[in-house]
Order: structure tokens, then sequence, then C-alpha cells
């Protein structure tokens, strides 16, 4: 009985410090604004996911949401998401300012990025690798919002880099 009880809290402890889920998404919406000559971008995270990720990477910052309209904070949340969201025009990386974000009740953290002015291009390559150096089975998500309609494109950790028309 008492080896039974033994096996079944060690069977609980292991349960409750392996990952809360098995797969990891984040979504991205993406438009050229003809107006202001730039691209505005809004990523979609699981909280959690984040905040693990960015602990892994060593960086010390306190919880999401207490980091929301602190520069310091922020600035350091935008460098892990710069190298993780990318977007490529004629080999060049253009630079991806945070201006927002939004923590919703459900764990569910929105980044807000916008572009430096750019001429928009015939074609950009995106680059949509966030969190999968560290959730292997990470598919990201991306809908791009074009004059003529939507387009979706997916990013799994063995295509993390796509060619999109404009």
């Amino acid at each position: 009985m008492t080896l039974k009880l033994i096996l079944l809290s060690l069977f609980f402890s292991m349960s409750l410090n392996s990952k809360a889920h098995e797969f990891y998404f984040s979504f991205a919406e993406m438009q050229y604004n003809e107006k202001t000559e730039k691209f505005e971008i809004s990523l979609e995270v699981t909280g959690h996911d984040l905040e693990d990720y960015i602990k892994n990477k060593g960086i010390l910052i306190p919880r999401l949401e207490d980091c929301v309209g602190k520069p310091l904070y922020l600035n350091m949340i935008e460098q892990e998401i710069s190298s993780g969201f990318q977007v490529i025009i004629k080999e060049r990386t253009l630079q991806l300012d945070l201006v927002g974000m939004k923590i919703n009740d459900n764990d569910q953290v929105v980044l807000f990025l916008v572009s430096n002015k750019v001429e928009k291009p015939l074609t950009i390559d995106v680059k949509y690798n966030l969190l999968m150096d560290f959730y292997p089975l990470q598919q990201n998500k991306l809908t791009i919002f074009k004059p003529k309609g939507k387009q979706f494109v997916t990013f799994l950790n063995t295509r993390f880099k796509r060619t999109i028309e404009l």
C-alpha cells in the first residue's frame, strides 16, 4: 500500500512539473499601410509560454502584466520578438518597433509592432520562428491582409522562412 502511494504521488508530481500543454501556437496579422508606408503587425502568444521562453534565455523581467508601460522591459521583449519575427526586403531586415502590448484574462498577449517607413515591395520574406527553439512543436500562423483579400501562411520548425507576394 505504501509503495502504491509513493508511486502515485511521484506520478502526480511529475505531471505537475511537465509543460502545461503539448502544442504551442502564435498568431500574427500583418498589413502594409499605404498611408503611413509602414507594415503593421499584431502578434498573439500565450503569456506563460512567452514568459518561460524569455526566462529560459536568461532575461530577467517581471510578469508580463507588470511590463506594460515600462520601456526597459518592453525593450527587452522587443529584442526577443524581433529575433523570432522578421520582415525581410531584398535581404534587408526591417526594424520592427514594439508600440504596445495588451494582455487579456485568458493569458493571451498581443504585441503590436510597426516597421519604419518603407516603399511597398512586390515581395517580402518573413522569418517567423518565434519560440521554436524552446518549443520544438511550436507552430506559427500569419494572416496577411492584401488589397485583394487575405493570405494565410503557416510556419513550422522545418519551414520558418517564407516568401510572400504582396
